[in-house]
């Protein structure tokens, strides 16, 4: 998986984002802090060709927090 971060995102987070998607599922994945607010937007491209967006707030930017926030956002899409 080739992953864009900024520079405040710690490094165990695509990983965290791979497991939640499914190992072999992410072609790319770009996490950037929101410049008005300490929220990471998360966007992941699939082998399929769909993305998945993702919003992760400050209460949920721990490894379990992003990996539940990433199968919501799965589900949401009709793809989890």
């Amino acid at each position: 998986m080739q992953a864009q971060l900024s520079r405040s995102i710690p490094a165990w987070v695509p990983q965290t984002i791979e497991r939640a998607v499914g190992r072999g599922r992410v072609r790319h994945s770009q996490i950037i802090e929101s410049p008005r607010s300490a929220r990471w937007d998360v966007i992941v491209e699939l082998e399929d060709g769909n993305e998945v967006l993702a919003w992760v707030d400050t209460d949920h930017q721990t490894p379990q927090g992003v990996e539940s926030v990433m199968r919501q956002a799965l589900r949401d899409a009709g793809m989890g």
